[in-house]
């Protein structure tokens, strides 16, 4: 009775899956993990942001807007991730009956902060606007579009399995309708970048590829079937990527900027950045 509500109304398998213990733990320790991270770093982008240009400053100030959100975000998966499953007998059942468990809230959350993201990636580049605003907005489109189709398609994965499938294609058009603009912004950010940083966008365009695509990777899971470690992986997978792209990604655009207001002559960054090689040259500059 409780698979049948759940394939009918909540369209999550983890409310059709008994977990065992060390699967509930797990499961419970990677979201505490992904939201206590993301809060963590909160104050070190909003205090690194002092050591920027003003033009950069933003980037940073982004980062915890989003490090706030996701981890809001994670915080209320945790909770429903605790009171969605009961101890009988030693393993832990789903109550699809009185409580729901859904990763829907990864996807609202993914909707505010993925165009905080892709903003941030043209403001590091240094695009001047009112380029900036329309690079920004050829992203913002496709991944928007890309998120929701695949909030649609999810809620076929406890068996409906052509919608789970045709959406996903969908979803995965406009991911790569999303690439194609990024490289775009990558390629200027190469062009704009001074010669010591050139390497960095060229970097970031494989870190991008490389983490934003765990996401479809964790969609297409349930497909394996619906049993314990998919439902643990499934969410690992999502935590990792979270971090990655979002917590890991802001310190290396914080990072590309610091560096940038050094070599544009902003002291505090320079005096950050006085015990790197680049930091020692930036100050020779300066006579010091």
């Amino acid at each position: 009775m409780i698979a049948e509500q759940a394939v009918a109304q909540l369209g999550s398998i983890e409310n059709l899956v008994t977990l065992t213990a060390e699967q509930f733990t797990s499961g419970s320790l990677i979201l505490m993990v992904s939201y206590g991270a993301h809060f963590a770093f909160i104050l070190f982008f909003l205090m690194m942001s002092l050591q920027l240009a003003p033009r950069y400053r933003i980037v940073p100030i982004l980062s915890a807007v989003v490090m706030a959100s996701a981890g809001l975000s994670l915080l209320r998966e945790f909770n429903l991730w605790q009171s969605s499953y009961e101890l009988v007998a030693g393993v832990y059942r789903p109550l699809a009956e009185n409580q729901s468990f859904t990763n829907a809230f990864r996807y609202g959350n993914w909707t505010i902060t993925v165009p905080i993201l892709l903003t941030q990636l043209a403001i590091a580049f240094g695009i001047a606007r009112p380029d900036l605003h329309k690079r920004a907005l050829r992203m913002i489109v496709p991944a928007v579009l890309m998120i929701w189709t695949g909030l649609y398609g999810q809620f076929g994965e406890t068996g409906d399995w052509s919608r789970f499938n045709i959406w996903g294609v969908i979803s995965t058009i406009f991911f790569v309708w999303l690439i194609i603009e990024v490289r775009g912004v990558i390629s200027i950010g190469v062009a704009n970048s001074p010669a010591e940083l050139k390497a960095w966008p060229k970097n970031i365009w494989w870190y991008f590829l490389a983490t934003w695509g765990i996401y479809p990777i964790a969609y297409a899971l349930p497909q394996l079937g619906f049993n314990g470690d998919v439902v643990v992986i499934r969410q690992l997978l999502f935590s990792v990527a979270d971090i990655s792209s979002k917590l890991i990604y802001g310190l290396i655009l914080s990072r590309y900027v610091l560096r940038r207001s050094a070599l544009e002559g902003y002291v505090p960054a320079a005096e950050a950045l006085e015990t790197s090689p680049l930091g020692s040259a930036v100050a020779s500059r300066r006579g010091d």
